[in-house]
């Protein structure tokens, strides 16, 4: 075979062969960017969702602190009141008593 055509022959078939790898390239990049905005959609998905966990954490987290404050005051306000019921009564029987 002459040269020429040996090397005609040598750029063609180089030829085919890149532009099969770039097409390959080219799907395989296509795929990668399908991939990655699956990824994003997910990532943004657990974003929202973490925010809105954070949020119902920290409404359970007042009322939790609400009702146990609450509770508290409430507790310690009938204890008071209770045992200065009890001594306002013990001096009405014993004035009651004496007159």
């Amino acid at each position: 075979m002459n040269e020429v055509l040996q090397t005609n022959l040598f750029f063609v078939i180089t030829s085919i062969a890149v532009l099969a790898l770039t097409a390959l390239v080219s799907i395989a990049l296509i795929y990668l960017i399908r991939i990655l905005r699956n990824i994003n959609d997910i990532t943004e998905r657990l974003r929202r969702g973490s925010e809105k966990l954070a949020e119902d954490a920290s409404a359970m987290r007042s009322f939790v602190h609400e009702g146990i404050v609450g509770n508290a005051i409430s507790f310690f306000s009938r204890f008071v009141k209770g045992k200065s019921t009890s001594r306002k009564t013990r001096k009405k029987e014993s004035e009651d008593d004496l007159s």
